[in-house]
């Protein structure tokens, strides 16, 4: 069952990972190398302080 759960996390995580980079690269004309790099390191930072991820995707990523 943790398994399970850890991959549909994970999923998750790639997906708001997607939506992050292709917000950065469309809206503020970053380097896709850049906004990699960016958009994985602010998920870490919003995980890193519980950040509710629901909530900035619904905010941030319309």
């Amino acid at each position: 069952m943790l398994a399970h759960a850890r991959s549909h996390v994970e999923l998750t995580e790639t997906e708001l990972f997607i939506k992050i980079q292709t917000e950065l690269a469309g809206r503020y004309g970053i380097d896709g190398r850049l906004a990699s790099e960016m958009a994985w390191d602010l998920i870490e930072v919003l995980s890193a302080v519980d950040g509710n991820i629901d909530i900035f995707e619904k905010y941030f990523l319309h």
